[in-house]
């Protein structure tokens, strides 16, 4: 916990709960991430560069036909945890969580 300095603004931060399921529909685990809600961010103001590599659904299946057509096998991957391990160069200020007790 810091002291907010005046020519800067803090970036506000939710939970986000998820229950991990076995194949058997049964329960696993619970899980909580706390996230930066980036997407509230102003250009110039409180960041740099921020962004979310997401590929359009109309890309999707324009390589899906692409696929189709020529052959090809496709392969699908999903990297969640990519993101958590990159590094931070800029200053950056999150508010506290709600709920959260100091």
């Amino acid at each position: 916990m810091v002291v907010l300095p005046e020519d800067k603004k803090a970036i506000g931060c939710k939970w986000v709960y998820k229950v991990k399921h076995n194949a058997d529909a049964s329960m696993n685990k619970y899980k909580a991430r706390l996230v930066a809600k980036g997407y509230a961010q102003t250009y110039g103001i409180n960041y740099e560069e921020t962004y979310s590599p997401v590929a359009k659904m109309t890309t999707i299946r324009a390589i899906i036909a692409m696929a189709a057509t020529k052959g090809w096998s496709l392969h699908q991957m999903d990297v969640k945890n990519d993101f958590l391990h990159g590094d931070l160069q800029e200053e950056m200020y999150m508010e506290q969580p709600l709920g959260y007790v100091h």
